[in-house]
């Protein structure tokens, strides 16, 4: 079927699009006059068309009513785009990272926006780049683009390579040690260097009074430490747990290079009750309790009280 212009398409035409994405797809009112304003061809496509590339999505994808309606409404102008254009696309994909149909659904359903790339500029450029960069096989490949399908959205020249080569060179990390970073948290590429983690590094340095060395095996400890937040989460947790165990600015230091995983506990749920049933089931005065922070075994006590 030929697609006509916005101008030579009878009204008829324009208006049967507008019900089928209405009720086909759920789209509401006010998304279907955002459509009609920044992308006509949707609406002046021939009738039948619009259904016969939803039909076809459901079959390449085997998707469920609400999946059809979740992934044309987060990107509507899938539906602008003919078949011939999606298959060597999705063909590529399941190619490349080796996924199964059911694996592949999955991907375009977290990440529609996906088909809207380009295979040779973008997405094969992008794979290809992270695979020899981080030193990658077929199947870790595979593995961290599943864990993170939005890296395929993220620009190589302004996120992915100053990051990598930012984190390389400040936590004086080798090839095979930044690959094992980046597989544990994709996401971290995702992270803006001056805004995010520049200032976050400095901090954790500054406060913990690490050197280089032990700066860089706590965050390859913990690289996903990048993530938290330091007034909602990092400070909140070193500020309780240095008050509640009396401990230096060093000792602190060393606890949380040995379990930097403490800034991710929760102070009321998690390590208060564990730190009163440590001190209540020992008989431990608030100075012997202290003398726990060489062993911060917190994250890993369980008792019937802690859940």
């Amino acid at each position: 079927m030929s697609e006509l212009s916005y101008a030579k398409t009878d009204s008829s035409i324009i208006s049967h699009n507008r019900q089928y994405f209405i009720d086909t797809l759920g789209f509401t009112e006010r998304k279907v006059d955002k459509i009609e304003t920044n992308v006509y061809n949707m609406l002046t496509l021939e009738i039948g068309v619009l259904d016969e590339r939803v039909n076809w999505l459901i079959d390449r994808l085997n998707l469920k009513e609400n999946e059809t309606k979740k992934i044309t409404q987060q990107q509507p102008t899938i539906l602008g785009m003919k078949t011939s254009s999606l298959i060597p696309k999705l063909d590529y994909l399941q190619n490349r990272l080796l996924l199964d149909r059911k694996t592949l659904r999955k991907m375009i359903l977290r990440t529609p926006n996906v088909l809207l790339m380009s295979t040779e500029d973008n997405i094969e450029h992008k794979l290809n780049y992270l695979q020899q960069k981080l030193l990658l096989d077929d199947k870790a490949l595979k593995k961290l683009v599943l864990s993170a399908t939005n890296i395929l959205s993220i620009s190589i020249d302004d996120n992915i390579e100053p990051t990598l080569d930012w984190l390389q060179q400040r936590l004086e990390l080798s090839d095979n040690a930044l690959s094992k970073m980046i597989q544990r948290v994709p996401q971290i590429l995702g992270l803006s260097i001056p805004e995010n983690i520049e200032p976050k590094v400095d901090w954790l340095q500054q406060r913990l009074e690490l050197s280089d060395t032990q700066l860089s095996k706590m965050i390859q400890k913990l690289p996903n430490i990048l993530y938290h937040s330091i007034p909602e989460n990092i400070e909140p947790n070193m500020t309780w747990l240095q008050q509640r165990l009396k401990l230096s600015d060093t000792q602190l230091g060393k606890m949380i290079q040995k379990l930097p995983s403490i800034f991710c506990y929760n102070i009321d749920t998690n390590l208060e009750p564990k730190l009163n049933w440590i001190q209540q089931r020992l008989s431990l005065t608030d100075k012997e309790l202290s003398n726990v922070y060489p062993f911060p075994f917190l994250g890993h006590t369980h008792h019937p009280s802690v859940v």
